[in-house]
């Protein structure tokens, strides 16, 4: 489990993924405490059958992004980092060391357009299996030209993320 910062490698379904998502879902608990309103498992590896980098993503919902400030000191320190450049409306939390990252904590407002988009694209994949494969080739070509660029393979594939969200919004089934 893990991989090195910046570089693509992906791993076929791992059924073991839902467990190690579990597990760390209890230490985010703890850690959050009543700040976090859910923690959902998103990203690839929640995605039955679809191959991934051996990350485990984490949605944890909030109220504000302000309210991540009653809990920051908890994640100062290892195996825990907070990425400082994090966008406008996510605070990610990343889990490991540079060699070996484990897992990826995204923080988001509960009612934001980014948090309701990730889960509509994680539940919309598992419901359509030719979506599902759609994206797993997707990633399988990008994964072999950008092994040593993860931002161009994360940026390659937003076209299709767009594409899935739109057709998940206006509930159309994925037919392809």
């Amino acid at each position: 489990m893990g991989l090195k910062v910046g570089t693509v490698k992906l791993e076929e379904y791992n059924a073991n993924w839902k467990n190690m998502f579990e597990e760390e879902k209890i230490n985010l608990e703890n850690l959050f405490g009543n700040v976090a309103i859910k923690i959902e498992h998103i990203g690839s590896t929640s995605i039955v059958g679809l191959c991934a980098k051996p990350i485990i993503d984490i949605a944890v919902a909030v109220n504000s992004l302000n309210d991540f400030n009653k809990v920051k000191q908890n994640f100062e320190k290892e195996p825990y980092s907070i990425k400082e450049d994090s966008v406008d409306d996510e605070i990610l939390i990343r889990k490991g060391s540079i060699d070996n990252r484990t897992h990826f904590i995204h923080v988001m407002e509960i009612d934001s357009k980014r948090y309701k988009n990730t889960i509509l694209f994680r539940d919309y994949l598992n419901k359509y299996k030719k979506a599902c494969e759609d994206y797993k080739n997707l990633k399988i070509k990008l994964a072999s030209i950008y092994s040593d660029n993860r931002k161009m393979y994360t940026s390659s594939k937003n076209d299709f993320i767009e594409d899935i969200i739109k057709l998940a919004k206006e509930n159309k089934d994925y037919i392809k």
